[in-house]
């Protein structure tokens, strides 16, 4: 070292003497380049004879002291300004060398679609899939073009009517290739759909894009195939939802008993999601992959000198990355103490669920009590909430299952999609909604209210929702019913109150709108062409198995019996819709005759009401009494309590077993004005013979002739009794599935497979 400052103090004088014999050259030219009389010294490490000297130019300007004493140890060109780097080089080859080029990344090995969503890659390949079966159908015909042989190639050969052909044959598509019918086309966006992605699978098969002539031959092709098909040109209405409306919607979901859970949980997170949604205005999935270790709890010190203020922040993680969309946003939720109602507090929903699961890293923090005591010292302006971090993969939407016959919360399983859909669904006909609920209705109705607020930019709502531009707002999400036209044509204020009412979901409520088929619709439905061809169908082959018993025949007829039955499902909910559509203005009719001619009151809600109140149990009584209450003072302790109370329900509740998901259809209520059932015959003669079969017994007799029916309809484990065997399925594969034994047949089995089989040829329960 001592030698290597006595070289850099030898270079600095040198270059010092030198520039002041050099006539032309500025202090500044002094500071960066050394004149070409100095002696520079030998560096410490010379490189090998071998090694080539390798030099590069360098860039004029200033430079530090220290920098111009490493400059000094190279020989400098004055005439191309080339700097000796050779020595700098053998220096870093001691502590560092380049890593060799000897990776398995290649630009090939990564999927043209890595990083979309799982549901676009669902429709790329559905679309691959289509054409390569179109080409199948074209490749076996007289005379076929060679091209239909390899789908790529025909593709690369494809003419504009080859395409507009492809499309019209999509439309004709009645099964999958996994034989379940397909849905069918309705809207005119859903051939739109098709024709996105055929363009997607072209520019990836040849590497190009299509031809602007081809698009627009294609594009006049689609339009009449639109005509022709007489497809629906009109999106789908985008009806918003407001607080107005899902308030009611969390009430019916905690009360209702003609939907049930395996756990009360359940309910709690169900009414959680729909607050969340509203005040978040998230997609569904990114409302799903909501984690622990996405949540910040936090108590916030009150600027106006309040009491501590509790505060739920919010990272969604899941949004659409593909779109260049990576940074994510916080929503910072405050409580709110005089809130709507404590059936959309978040606060009190998120807080019964963690306090059920002791999710606070602080061991003594279990109950909203424990959190009022709380304050925040030495002038802070927070104090966080931890939670436990075995738990930050925690889903806030877990999964629930039955595993070995007991109800459990996977919390490191999110909940379903298709799952979450059918609980709105089936929430949204209790509820009395005309069309069912889903959660992209929270964008609708939150975007408007982002828009017309005054508080928000145009800015900030394309970065709250998500938006590369204005434009997608305006295409998709503001609502096309317009109000308030004639107040502003007449220079008045617009009503807003009524405005929103008359847009919002809840103007179309009727909870009198029937929700299943009467016994008189359902033989309606058996008449139909559709289901007697099949059903016809299934006779024929069940003669022509019972003349040859031929194994083939007999899968055919298995295929057509599950063919039967899903056409009469698919009917039937046909038909139901159908009903559901017709009933406001049918029932109209009904109720205007009813008031004009003077009728009886409808008194049907007051009896809905005691049916409830009678069928509800104890616990959930005790949680609807805690939510649905209102503040009865201004006073900041008794709002505390009764937040409090509603948290410790809730919080009791999660674990309260309710019995699993309703099955079948459930009874219908006798009304008032219904008679009897007729009384038993009079007793002809005192002598007659009491009957030798008690009524139990007849009972038992009846129940095991569905026992050993085609179709079970109960089960012969503990002989209880199901609509049909769909909802027997299900209670024999919950329950009995550990079963040892055929109580029925009083059989021991020593595996569960044992018991399957049993079930299936014996008691034809195929599991």
């Amino acid at each position: 070292m001592r030698c290597r400052r006595e070289t850099c103090a030898t270079s600095r004088t040198a270059i010092t003497e030198s520039s002041t014999t050099s006539p032309g050259i500025t202090d500044d030219d002094r500071s960066i380049e050394p004149s070409s009389e100095t002696d520079l010294t030998e560096p410490e490490y010379l490189p090998p004879p071998s090694q080539k000297v390798q030099k590069r130019k360098i860039r004029r300007g200033p430079a530090s002291g220290r920098e111009r004493a490493d400059f000094a140890e190279f020989k400098v060109s004055e005439t191309e300004n080339i700097i000796d780097v050779s020595a700098v080089e053998v220096v870093h080859q001691g502590s560092y060398e380049d890593p060799a080029d000897d990776t398995d990344e290649d630009l090939s090995k990564v999927p043209e679609d890595y990083g979309k969503s799982n549901n676009t890659r669902k429709l790329n390949l559905r679309l691959e899939e289509r054409w390569a079966r179109y080409c199948r159908t074209k490749a076996i015909e007289p005379s076929a073009d060679p091209k239909w042989e390899d789908p790529e190639e025909a593709l690369r050969q494809a003419s504009p009517n080859d395409i507009h052909r492809f499309l019209n044959w999509c439309l004709k598509l009645k099964y999958g290739l996994d034989g379940r019918r397909l849905k069918g086309y309705r809207k005119a966006s859903a051939l739109q759909a098709d024709w996105k992605y055929f363009r997607v699978y072209y520019t990836k098969v040849t590497k190009q894009e299509m031809k602007k002539e081809m698009g627009e031959a294609v594009r006049t092709g689609m339009r009449h195939l639109i005509d022709k098909r007489g497809l629906d040109k009109q999106p789908r209405a985008n009806v918003p939802v407001y607080i107005e409306d899902m308030v009611p919607f969390n009430e019916t979901i905690l009360q209702t008993q003609k939907r049930r859970f395996h756990l009360g949980f359940q309910r709690i997170i169900l009414c959680l999601y729909n607050t969340i949604g509203l005040f978040t205005v998230n997609r569904k999935q990114a409302m799903l992959h909501l984690q622990f270790k996405h949540l910040q709890i936090t108590l916030q010190r009150d600027p106006h000198g309040g009491p501590p203020v509790r505060m739920i922040e919010i990272d969604p993680q899941f949004v659409k990355s593909v779109l260049g969309m990576y940074k994510v946003n916080t929503f910072a939720l405050p409580e709110i103490i005089y809130g709507v109602s404590l059936v959309f507090s978040p606060h009190v929903l998120l807080f019964s669920i963690l306090f059920y699961i002791k999710a606070f890293e602080a061991p003594h923090l279990t109950s909203m009590e424990d959190l009022r005591r709380l304050f925040i010292e030495d002038g802070r302006q927070e104090m966080p909430l931890p939670l436990k971090k075995e738990m930050d993969n925690y889903y806030v939407f877990p999964k629930v299952d039955v595993i070995d016959g007991e109800p459990r919360i996977l919390w490191e399983t999110r909940m379903n999609g298709s799952t979450l859909d059918g609980q709105l669904r089936s929430f949204s006909e209790i509820h009395g909604f005309l069309n069912h609920f889903f959660s992209h209705q929270f964008r609708y109705g939150g975007g408007e209210l982002l828009d017309q607020s005054g508080f928000v930019s145009e800015a900030q709502r394309n970065v709250i929702m998500a938006h590369a531009s204005s434009r997608t707002f305006i295409k998709h999400y503001r609502p096309r019913r317009h109000t308030g036209l004639q107040e502003v044509m007449c220079g008045i204020d617009p009503d807003e109150e009524l405005s929103r009412a008359v847009t919002r979901m809840s103007r179309w409520i009727d909870k009198r709108r029937p929700r299943y088929l009467s016994d008189a619709e359902k033989a309606s439905v058996e008449n139909d062409p559709e289901l007697q061809s099949a059903i016809r169908e299934q006779v024929e082959l069940e003669d022509r198995y019972a003349r040859s018993n031929d194994p083939a025949l007999r899968a055919l007829l298995e295929q057509q019996k599950r063919n039967v039955d899903n056409t009469r499902r698919r009917l039937r909910e046909k038909r139901r819709k159908e009903i559901r559509r017709d009933f406001s203005r049918i029932q109209a009719v009904i109720d205007i005759e009813r008031q004009l001619t003077g009728g009886a009151v409808n008194n049907e809600p007051a009896r809905e009401v005691l049916r409830k109140e009678f069928a509800m149990p104890p616990e959930q009584i005790v949680l609807v009494e805690t939510f649905f209450t209102w503040p009865t003072s201004d006073s900041l302790e008794d709002e505390w309590m009764r937040r409090s109370k509603a948290t410790a329900a809730a919080t009791l509740y999660c674990g309260f077993r309710e019995g699993g998901p309703l099955r079948g259809r459930p009874k219908r209520p006798a009304s008032d004005d219904e008679t009897q059932v007729a009384d038993p015959p009079a007793k002809k003669q005192k002598t007659q013979k009491r009957p030798t079969v008690s009524a139990w017994e007849n009972k038992l007799v009846a129940i095991k002739e569905k026992v050993a029916a085609e179709k079970p309809s109960a089960c012969f484990q503990c002989l209880k009794e199901y609509s049909d065997v769909y909802g027997l399925k299900r209670h024999f594969k919950t329950l009995h599935l550990q079963d040892r034994q055929c109580n029925f047949c009083d059989l021991s089995l020593q595996h569960e497979m044992h018991l399957r089989r049993h079930a299936q040829d014996v008691h034809r329960l195929r599991t």
